[in-house]
């Protein structure tokens, strides 16, 4: 996902459970076949909300980023404005909380709050931004989605909890985990 932008000059790894990553591996039983402290830079896009283990998953980051490294990591908020709305409706989204299929269909095991994807991230780094983000698929496609995300993103930086699609930390190691 990020290779077309990172320029030539920086080395650049992936990790996937399927694709054609530079590691394949689950992280739900896997450890990162890497050495301690082998990255400056480390991103977890929408990845640990899969997981059955994500504060371990969160463990292991820690041992593979440099001590003065920097770790980027994305938690969707399950209980924005958007989704409270479809719950209350029982409307069901498509491709998401399939009754019997969540872990099979590697869907969201964990449904996280914006206080949620914060505590956890604060337990194994140190926060050094946040950024709260809306942005829904539609923006790209309809001028009337651009300007309306455009105004929910103004809101979600007012009100985290209910405005704020997907959460954006970023953070290095804590002084005692150095």
């Amino acid at each position: 996902v990020l290779r077309p932008h990172i320029p030539k000059n920086i080395s650049y790894s992936s990790l996937d459970v399927e694709g054609n990553p530079d590691y394949k591996i689950d992280l739900n039983s896997q450890k990162i076949p890497v050495a301690d402290k082998t990255f400056d830079i480390l991103v977890c896009l929408g990845t640990l909300e899969h997981l059955f283990y994500p504060k371990e998953v969160l463990r292991e980051f820690r041992r593979v980023v440099k001590d003065d490294g920097l770790f980027i990591l994305t938690i969707p908020n399950e209980y924005n404005f958007w989704l409270r709305a479809n719950y209350f409706f029982a409307r069901k989204l498509e491709g998401t909380d399939e009754p019997f299929e969540v872990v099979t269909k590697r869907q969201h095991i964990h449904l996280t709050r914006v206080k949620d994807a914060l505590s956890l991230f604060s337990q194994h780094f140190k926060v050094k931004k946040i950024i709260y983000s809306w942005q829904s698929r539609r923006a790209t496609q309809k001028v009337f989605y651009y300007y309306l995300d455009f105004v929910i993103g103004f809101l979600a930086k007012i009100f985290h909890g209910l405005f704020t699609r997907n959460v954006i930390m970023i953070g290095n190691k804590k002084e005692w985990d150095r």
